[in-house]
């Protein structure tokens, strides 16, 4: 309730009072003429009741007099860095504390791919200039209220019975190591990597539960990431899991799919598999699968439903996250008030308060994940309006260069971290409105091919065409100086607006080029390839071009994939294009050891086994042109089941 204002220029008292009715983190807050009182449940109580007060302060000139009673819907809310690509480093993880302890969410779960402390050398200890770094982490953490948990990753330990114990041993030694350095909250993943055992992935979690954090007295319930961690639970595995683990064990759970909105008849069924409510591990807004993209929409799509956690697993470009982590802590605070159009206007407000207006241009083109219009299947969230008429998309076109000039002004004096996640992505933008421009001059002047508007219009479109690929090139060539030499393959060029806006540019170009130029029609937009297969998870998948027009590459999928025998994947390419490369790498040696690279002249109606090398999980060879090879597959020639990941599948043509 309110009633009227807080006079110019007061700055209110504050008291306050513990009252352990309220729930916990819960605050009851009454702003009058006298003062500000804080009655909380807890010290995160107090410490949420403040943030509120600052945010009712920061208009100074109309703070209401008002009683707000608050209290948080889930227990657990914020972050999980668990995405494959560069981790965020101690920097951005630092301002991370503060954005969450601002926001009210209270857990960080730090577990990236490539820390090999928390992963492959699990059982060695972190050097001391990697300590030193968590010690500030977890002094910022406590400051604001975040419980910093620690995951270790034992998806492939424990395989040998034999040195169960000596493994054990050496677990109990780096939580040891882990808690002297001052965590209290501990995690253990097994997704993504080994084998599917609930018994050994429950004993695993019971006996650090039992024989470490409960020892200790003063530790946070364990959390654990299991191998599978999708759909409804009705398998051997969760339900076992979900058995034999204690009851107090968090288990995470991404929804129906990795990625995907979280449903609320799928979140009733894994809760009776697990036995308990799921923690949400949400991989919104990640963009590991498709490295190009930035997915800076609303937050939206999460059913009601009482979860035991919620976190959500951002891109490795964390300052561009912020907008998505700005919903997420909205709605886990209070979902029955929570507006995702709302909440999504009043992010971009809140963080972008020198350019909301250019920021929203910019984050409305920048939301789908999905590599082009033609990919269908799958996650995908909304992106750019839809256009009625060409008024409608040169005007569009006209704003984006506008925004795209004024981003690129404003971004690096005000916030220079964001300005080094998005600089390429804000360039190709302003360079798609112009590209936009110029395909809508030449469909404008088709009628008169040979006239001076129509050349314009060509050199133009011709221009901006050669810019999106310098800025593509000048992207990759940056992150590949900052990444590990393994990474450097997966860096490909950004790409924008790719839901309506860029396929609206381009079928103007076409009907355009089809009068005015057909070399350049071809040049433009050649037909690749599809993907072929029986594998469900592939259907649809999309393809990207890399190294100008000459290497075709499926776009990767970091979950592991289970293929039965005589399963298959691959690629047809299209307009006499021909194979002559293959380079394959899966990431797990029965790959190599159970499947064969095959390859067709017909489009894979017929296939003959290729002489191709073989390394570890890698195929990789040349193929003679002469041959007219025009579809590459892997197949299971086994009669086992064969689980692995596509980190890589291209054939240069």
């Amino acid at each position: 309730m309110s009633g009227g204002t807080l006079p110019a220029g007061t700055k209110p008292q504050i008291s306050d009072k513990t009252d352990a009715s309220l729930p916990p983190e819960g605050y009851r807050l009454t702003l009058s003429a006298n003062g500000c009182e804080i009655i909380h449940a807890d010290d995160a109580g107090l410490f949420y009741g403040q943030r509120t007060l600052d945010q009712l302060l920061r208009k100074p000139e109309q703070v209401p007099l008002c009683v707000i009673e608050d209290s948080p819907d889930i227990p657990f809310r914020g972050v999980v860095e668990g995405f494959y690509g560069r981790p965020w480093g101690t920097a951005g993880r630092l301002k991370l504390m503060k954005f969450l302890g601002q926001y009210k969410m209270n857990t960080f779960i730090y577990g990236p791919k490539d820390d090999p402390y928390h992963h492959t050398k699990w059982k060695e200890p972190y050097p001391e200039t990697m300590a030193a770094d968590f010690r500030k982490l977890l002094a910022e953490a406590k400051a604001n209220y975040v419980n910093f948990y620690w995951a270790i990753h034992l998806g492939n330990a424990f395989a040998k019975p034999e040195e169960r114990e000596a493994d054990y041993k050496a677990l109990m030694a780096k939580l040891e190591a882990m808690y002297e350095l001052g965590f209290r909250s501990f995690a253990a993943f097994f997704d993504d990597f080994g084998g599917r055992n609930a018994d050994l992935h429950a004993e695993i979690c019971n006996r650090i539960r039992d024989d470490f954090l409960a020892k200790k007295g003063d530790c946070s319930h364990l959390i654990v990431c299991p191998n599978v961690y999708t759909g409804n639970g009705d398998n051997e595995y969760c339900k076992k899991l979900g058995e034999k683990a204690k009851p107090d064990i968090e288990i995470m759970w991404t929804g129906k799919n990795v990625c995907c909105e979280i449903d609320a008849d799928y979140a009733k069924a894994i809760t009776a598999n697990y036995r308990r409510a799921p923690f949400v591990w949400w991989n919104w807004p990640v963009n590991d699968f498709l490295r190009s993209k930035l997915l800076m929409g609303r937050t939206y799509g999460v059913a009601p439903y009482k979860y035991a956690g919620f976190v959500s697993n951002p891109m490795e470009n964390l300052e561009a996250s912020k907008i998505g982590l700005f919903g997420v802590a909205d709605m886990t605070w209070n979902g029955a008030a929570f507006d995702s159009t709302s909440n999504w206007h009043q992010g971009i407000s809140r963080l972008y308060p020198y350019a909301t207006r250019e920021m929203e241009k910019f984050c409305e083109h920048n939301s789908d994940p999905r590599k082009d219009a033609g990919w269908l299947a799958g996650w995908t969230r909304e992106e750019s309006e839809k256009f009625a008429s060409h008024g409608d998309l040169r005007r569009e076109c006209d704003e984006i260069i506008s925004a795209a000039e004024q981003l690129e002004r404003l971004v690096p004096e005000h916030d220079p971290d964001l300005w080094r996640e998005i600089e390429f992505w804000v360039k190709m933008f302003g360079c798609q409105g112009r590209e936009g421009s110029a395909a809508l001059n030449m469909l404008a002047a088709k009628e008169q091919p040979d006239g001076a508007a129509a050349k314009k219009a060509l050199v133009d479109y011709a221009a901006a065409r050669e810019m999106r690929e310098k800025i593509g090139q000048a992207q990759v060539a940056h992150f590949q100086s900052l990444a590990p030499e393994w990474d450097k393959k997966n860096c490909i060029p950004c790409r924008t607006a790719t839901k309506r806006l860029q396929p609206a540019i381009d079928q103007a170009a076409k009907t355009a080029l089809a009068v005015l130029s057909p070399e350049m029609l071809a040049k433009y937009f050649p037909i690749p390839c599809k993907v072929i297969g029986n594998v469900e998870e592939l259907a649809n998948r999309g393809v990207h071009f890399e190294n100008g027009e000459k290497l075709l590459v499926l776009d990767p999928v970091l979950e592991q994939l289970t293929l039965k025998p005589r399963d298959w994947f691959g690629l047809s390419l299209a307009n006499g294009k021909k194979v002559t490369y293959v380079w394959a790498d899966f990431d797990n040696d029965a790959s190599t050891a159970c499947g064969a690279i095959e390859l067709s002249k017909d489009g894979g109606e017929n296939w003959i086994r290729a002489n191709i090398g073989i390394k570890g999980p890698l195929f990789s060879g040349k193929v003679d042109p002469k041959k007219g090879f025009n579809a590459m597959r892997w197949i299971n020639i086994s009669d086992q089941p064969v689980k692995l990941k596509i980190v890589r599948f291209n054939v240069d043509i």
